[in-house]
């Protein structure tokens, strides 16, 4: 937080910040997180957005991929994901505002 952004693993890996339009993120969680063990979302604004953001085809679909740090003060909301019995993450309790 000192450095006034945050940064991925994927940022140095990738080259970008794998991020998910709402639609898409039950999915994305359940595909690429769920073995892991500590898993928070992080709402991003993107008018606030420092780093460049494309929409790039992945999957069938466009996906926001984010080429640089996040910035603290586009980070809107961060918050601890919940999984169901099965062990899958649910969101339809989120809000999109």
């Amino acid at each position: 937080e000192a450095s006034g952004h945050w940064i991925s693993g994927s940022l140095a890996e990738e080259g970008f910040i794998h991020a998910s339009p709402y639609d898409q993120l039950e999915r994305v969680a359940n595909k690429h997180y769920r073995q892991k063990a500590d898993v928070h979302l992080v709402r991003v604004r993107v008018d606030r957005l420092k780093s460049e953001l494309r929409w790039e085809p992945a999957a069938g679909s466009l996906y926001p991929h984010i080429y640089g740090p996040v910035n603290w003060d586009a980070v809107d909301e961060i918050r601890p994901t919940v999984r169901n019995a099965d062990g899958l993450f649910r969101f339809s309790s989120l809000s999109t505002d």
